[in-house]
């Protein structure tokens, strides 16, 4: 699939342009054509695509949020067997991870038990996966780091929380947090989206997971 780039400044007619390319490919051709968006911006884009396209052109595309085409694939293909996790049950069982932890935390063995830090800890995480940072990461730059500071503590702490958390639900639940890395991982068995023109639009910048799930894309 070739790339092309449509560029300017906010307010210069790019999402305009996007959806008369749309049009004039439903118009034009028969192959399936995939808006890609924001989560918060899908409902808007349905809307402007079938203002753009009408109704009868919906029956070839569809606005889709990189987690949506997620679900689509592991529907596809299978991914959805383990039950996603919501941020309440991440909480929870990130809490009592530090717990069980606690003496041997560094830093944040007093933090552990405060409230609102779990939810602090489970936000990081997040961060963590959407650029591509596993446990192992963290712990190999703590290592490299020659001096004893706070900062190869911080470290130190991160890597064996995030590794207790991984470890812990990996077994029974699926993280929402890892789905667009299962997506990169199981694209390659999906068929839905062969000779599909896929269109991405709304966004200010991508994560490295984002980034991922492009390039498997454009193969």
């Amino acid at each position: 699939m070739s790339l092309r780039l449509v560029y300017g400044r906010a307010g210069s007619g790019k999402t305009r342009f996007c959806l008369e390319s749309i049009k004039n490919s439903l118009n034009n051709k028969q192959n399936r054509i995939v808006l890609i968006v924001p989560e918060q911006f899908s409902l808007q884009a349905e809307k402007s695509l079938i203002r753009a396209a009408g109704k009868g052109g919906m029956m070839r595309a569809e606005v889709l949020s990189f987690r949506r085409l997620a679900y689509r694939v592991f529907n596809e293909v299978g991914g959805i067997a383990r039950r996603h996790i919501n941020n309440a049950g991440k909480s929870i069982i990130l809490f009592r991870i530090m717990e069980k932890l606690k003496d041997k935390l560094c830093v944040f063995s007093g933090a552990a038990g405060q409230k609102g830090f779990a939810n602090t800890m489970s936000r990081a995480i997040a961060e963590f996966k959407r650029y591509n940072l596993s446990p192992e990461m963290l712990k190999e730059i703590s290592d490299g780091l020659d001096e004893a500071g706070s900062l190869k503590h911080k470290l130190q702490d991160l890597s064996l929380i995030y590794s207790g958390f991984e470890a812990a639900i990996n077994q029974k639940y699926m993280d929402s947090d890892d789905d667009l890395t299962e997506l990169y991982k199981k694209l390659d068995k999906s068929t839905q989206f062969n000779d599909a023109e896929v269109w991405i639009d709304e966004f200010s910048g991508f994560t490295p997971q984002e980034f991922q799930v492009i390039r498997k894309l454009l193969v």
